[in-house]
């Protein structure tokens, strides 16, 4: 277990607690950052993985099909939460963001690549296709509830450039196409650049102010978004007869922390902004703690 803090965890959040770091000497801000990599690091990252990945079709379908039933089995969970409890519509909303959508990007590609290597990190890309979309769909809707516009949340699915890129390296894997070296250099160094810049965007996000004045509410998330959700991911994946490293990868990014994207969202929907961005500095500072153990546990899976 010390092995896997030290090799595996550290390495992350030392990268991330830079940009902490230099967000609070400089004040950096995040946006241009995070634009670079939304737009250019990250679509590279994920063209250029699934056009090399040895992966089969029918484990890029379980992935898929893993993803949508992970969703709504935590959505049930919640939806069960706020009935019992009484919880307004903002209140569901921001318990909804932050214990769905996880850090699959930021956080859950660069620990799969520590943890399991360059196989490890095509299939959590392959994971965050899938949650960039629902991120694009149903957490827009989550977040809005009551004022939301279809139009713009279905739009809002094909302005993710991670989608496109996800495609495009599908379609080329599965034709058996490599692009000539003046793409294919390019996306490679690119792609190269998005795990670093992943993690020190999260640094600068995360540098901002914390409270805990809602404790119980930010205990109930970290309890569903780090623990429960890494039961419910060994069951899905155990049903599903999901094995092997896709098996181990998919618990793991399953146990991130809350998605900084939905900061965003619920800032934009009046969705309890600032319980949302409690929760994601909350999951994230705890899941040094969660992970650890995790990670090691999964291992065990490959070697009983």
């Amino acid at each position: 277990m010390i092995t896997v803090l030290i090799n595996v965890v550290a390495p992350v959040l030392l990268m991330a607690t830079m940009g902490t770091i230099i967000a609070r000497i400089r004040q950096v801000p995040s946006h241009s950052i995070s634009q670079v990599t939304l737009y250019i690091f990250s679509p590279a990252l994920v063209c250029h993985s699934l056009i090399h990945t040895a992966l089969p079709t029918e484990e890029l379908g379980q992935i898929a099909l893993y993803s949508g039933l992970l969703a709504l089995a935590l959505y049930t969970v919640v939806l069960m939460i706020g009935k019992v409890f009484s919880l307004s519509h903002s209140t569901r909303s921001a318990f909804y963001l932050t214990t769905l959508f996880m850090n699959a990007g930021n956080y859950g590609i660069p620990m799969s690549l520590f943890a399991f290597g360059q196989e490890g990190m095509e299939r959590a890309i392959v994971f965050f296709v899938v949650q960039a979309t629902l991120a694009g769909t149903l957490a827009t809707y989550l977040a809005s509830r009551s004022h939301l516009n279809t139009r713009q949340a279905f739009r809002a699915v094909f302005k993710i450039p991670m989608l496109y890129a996800g495609i495009a390296g599908l379609v080329m894997n599965l034709l058996g196409y490599q692009p000539p070296a003046v793409f294919g250099q390019p996306l490679k160094i690119l792609g190269g650049a998005a795990v670093p810049c992943m993690l020190i965007v999260l640094g600068i996000q995360l540098s901002g102010a914390f409270s805990l004045r809602e404790y119980k509410g930010l205990l109930a998330v970290c309890l569903i978004r780090l623990v429960l959700s890494a039961v419910v991911a060994f069951l899905l994946t155990w049903a599903l007869n999901i094995t092997g490293l896709t098996q181990q990868v998919l618990i793991i990014v399953s146990a991130m922390p809350s998605a900084v994207y939905t900061i965003i969202l619920a800032t934009e929907f009046r969705s309890r902004p600032e319980f949302v961005t409690n929760a994601v500095v909350a999951t994230t500072i705890l899941s040094a703690v969660t992970l650890t153990p995790l990670i090691t546990l999964t291992k065990l899976l490959a070697d009983p």
